[in-house]
């Protein structure tokens, strides 16, 4: 007894080392990577009977008007767009209509860029989710001016549409905050 009183001061050093153990232990076996994230390849598209039955059936909420944007267009593989802005949804169906317009209903525009290619600006609208990219470089040239007059025109202040051109050529949508 007399030796246990004697070195009572060492069972707190001992049982801190045990906690310290005992979390690196809990870390250690907790430490896996991150799952990568692949977003569904969504191939079906709707058919214009099919789409105005939907719109006659129930009013569009959130969900469905990312889906409905994510079966209207084509993205490029890697493209991250899970994270939009609802309105940016709302937008991205305007751009859409706006290539129909000019190049056909038969025609499907391609995401190229939403909140997932690292080599944005610092303050990029992209990493707020507040903006997209369309691929326009594979359209004749005087359809591309039409496409981005008419986005510009439909989506009016709120939003900033810019043609950049150049080696990575493409139209720039972003929301004005």
């Amino acid at each position: 007894m007399q030796f246990f009183v004697k070195h009572l001061y060492l069972l707190a050093p001992i049982l801190a080392i045990l906690v310290l153990f005992g979390v690196y232990r809990l870390i250690k076996a907790n430490d896996r990577p991150i799952p990568h994230y692949e977003p569904k390849q969504v191939e079906d598209t709707w058919s214009a009977e099919e789409y105005m039955r939907h719109l006659n059936l129930k009013p569009f909420n959130q969900r469905e008007v990312h889906r409905l944007l994510l079966k209207r267009t084509r993205q490029k593989e890697g493209v991250y767009l899970e994270s939009l802005l609802p309105v940016m949804d709302t937008a991205g169906l305007e751009i859409i209509r706006c290539y129909h317009k000019v190049m056909g209903d038969d025609y499907v525009p391609v995401i190229t860029s939403g909140n997932d290619y690292p080599y944005h600006k610092k303050n990029s609208k992209h990493y707020k989710n507040a903006a997209m990219d369309f691929r326009i470089v594979d359209m004749p040239m005087d359809k591309r001016r039409q496409v981005v007059e008419m986005a510009q025109d439909k989506l009016g202040p709120r939003f900033k549409v810019l043609w950049e051109k150049g080696e990575m050529e493409h139209l720039h949508v972003e929301l004005i905050e």
